[in-house]
């Protein structure tokens, strides 16, 4: 914005031109030269000084009218619709310009809020129609003690797939609005031990081997449940996705003054065109059919280091692993 196109600077003009005219004239007319008619000219600039005013003032006021009746008109069902710019680069044009781009972060919010619910709805529809359909189908006849336990065992699965959604979908929710009071200082290094204590219980059935390196007595500020969940997130996955004899590398420095957590696996990859995706919510890739998920996980992740004010980069390459790396600020 120019500063001669400012109404601060506008007003500031007027005022200061305004003063200054008015005292010369004053000197000029009345202490030197002494004009018969000096009041009549007086009268008259004071009135041309005060009819500029008006109208400056007027034009500002207007745009305001303007800017106020264009918002009035926009609710949550006409997001799409903006604000028309000011024809002067002014303050009221920049304020325009600012509700316009709160109009499409807000826009882009509902739709992605719009989606998710979709997505809920999508996931939960299929195992509550399971459900349903078991139900239907049990109660058309009679069945055996067995039978009656298979249904059963069944719809066990159908509803831990549900309660998994579920908390999914609320763990989503509170990443992305956290209670701001329970942010605490804790220790990171403390966390990523148990977070490799708890990896190593994982891995003893497909006998990976967990290796680690972390640096001790690295302080930061957050949440400490909410992040060792997340980034057992991606621990989860590398245990899911590598093979019996495999390894997973876990480590933990300081670099600068941030802290840099890497998770390391020997899996089967991720393809170059699913990469970007896999923050995702609900997706799930080509390779995820035999593993239970909703999809969630990573999206849980990604905005849960997002409100650390981290940031999340992977890097793979198919049937070799992925390495995961997530950096802190420590300040």
């Amino acid at each position: 914005m120019k500063k001669s196109s400012s109404l601060r600077f506008k007003l500031f003009f007027w005022y200061i031109v305004s003063l200054v005219l008015l005292g010369f004239f004053i000197v000029l007319t009345v202490h030197i030269y002494q004009y018969e008619y000096s009041a009549y000219i007086l009268g008259g600039l004071l009135f041309i000084l005060a009819l500029i005013g008006f109208i400056t003032i007027y034009n500002i006021t207007q745009s305001i009218i303007n800017l106020s009746s264009q918002i009035r008109q926009i609710s949550s069902k006409n997001l799409d619709k903006r604000i028309s710019p000011s024809k002067n680069d002014d303050e009221i044009g920049e304020l325009g310009r600012s509700f316009n781009e709160l109009l499409d972060r807000l826009d882009v919010a509902f739709k992605r809020e719009r989606q998710f619910i979709a997505d809920v709805a999508h996931e939960m529809k299929t195992p509550i129609a399971t459900l349903r359909s078991s139900f239907e189908v049990t109660l058309h006849k009679e069945r055996t003690n067995d039978e009656y336990k298979k249904i059963i065992k069944d719809s066990i699965v159908e509803t831990d797939r549900l309660t998994t959604t579920l908390r999914d979908v609320l763990d989503l929710a509170w990443s992305e609005v956290p209670n701001e009071n329970l942010r605490s200082k804790f220790d990171l290094s403390e966390l990523m031990n148990e977070m490799t204590e708890i990896a190593q219980k994982l891995a003893l059935k497909k006998h990976i081997s967990i290796r680690h390196s972390i640096i001790s007595n690295i302080q930061m500020l957050g949440f400490r449940e909410r992040l060792g969940r997340a980034i057992l997130n991606i621990i989860d996955n590398a245990i899911k996705y590598t093979p019996h004899d495999g390894k997973i590398t876990i480590s933990l420095i300081q670099e600068y003054n941030n802290a840099l957590i890497t998770i390391k696996d020997s899996g089967q990859g991720i393809e170059k065109d699913e990469v970007d995706h896999i923050f995702n919510r609900f997706y799930r890739g080509a390779k995820t059919d035999n593993v239970f998920g909703a999809g969630l996980g990573l999206a849980i992740t990604k905005a849960t280091i997002g409100i650390h004010k981290g940031a999340i980069k992977v890097d793979s390459k198919p049937k070799v692993g992925s390495t995961f790396t997530i950096a802190f600020p420590l300040s």
